[in-house]
């Protein structure tokens, strides 16, 4: 993803193969935001949670994950939604 993007040939590009682009940078977007986060789960939440690896996980072990989990994915889907707006309004301004 360290390559330069050329504007003058995005702008070259018709509307239908800019939706095409567009589409497929979403895909892409979505398997790496799904990498990140699993990544970061077992990482973080596994770190705070399991305090004493064993055959099986204790109830506040559990419970530690789950809540852990949920702030985490309440997290993600924040900042989600602020950086796809950010993108849309640059690129709405890139149309113009």
């Amino acid at each position: 993803m360290d390559e330069q993007v050329d504007l003058e040939a995005l702008k070259k590009l018709t509307p239908e193969q800019q939706n095409q682009l567009i589409s497929g940078l979403k895909q892409q977007v979505a398997v790496l935001n799904a990498q990140a986060i699993i990544g970061e789960l077992s990482q973080k939440c596994t770190q705070k949670c399991i305090v004493s690896p064993g055959g099986s996980l204790t109830n506040s072990e559990k419970q530690c994950l789950q809540r852990c989990m949920d702030r985490f994915m309440d997290t993600w889907n924040l900042v989600s939604v602020a950086l796809q707006k950010r993108l849309q309004d640059e690129f709405s301004g890139f149309h113009q």
